[in-house]
């Protein structure tokens, strides 16, 4: 495998496996690992900066929000230090999210993502596009 390949192996491994797996599908803040110290949400959540520890918080907040939820990468596409990945998820809303209690409703949730790697494979930029405004609705029966 040349180089350029194993670097977009390794990309794919941060994001899926670490980033998605750990963070994201289980709320384990070791997860947070993988992004730099100067990691930038390109479009934040009001209630979390849009730094490294804002972004491992949101994701914690949204694990206990929805313990099940589960994030499936169905397309990964890597070119020089961005990745793109684009994403169905579902789960059961049981906690807190913005201020709205638990219903027990069963959520889905579509979305692309966009990252950008630094020199050491970390994430140091997120841009992503998902239907927030449908979930919300789903929420609200």
């Amino acid at each position: 495998m040349t180089e350029t390949g194993i670097r977009r192996e390794l990309m794919r491994h941060v994001y899926e496996d670490i980033w998605i797996g750990e963070l994201w599908n289980h709320g384990d803040p070791a997860g947070g690992r993988v992004l730099s110290e100067h990691f930038f949400d390109h479009r934040p959540i009001d209630a979390f900066p849009n730094t490294k520890h804002g972004h491992v918080a949101m994701a914690i907040d949204w694990n206990q929000a929805f313990p099940d939820f589960r994030f499936v990468i169905e397309d990964v596409l890597v070119e020089g230090d961005k990745l793109v990945a684009r994403y169905n998820s579902s789960g059961t809303h049981t906690g807190v999210l913005s201020g709205i209690p638990g219903t027990g409703r069963t959520v889905s949730l579509s979305g692309i993502d966009i990252m950008r790697f630094d020199a050491e494979d970390r994430l140091v930029e997120w841009w992503h596009n998902e239907d927030m405004y449908g979930l919300m609705r789903q929420i609200a029966g």
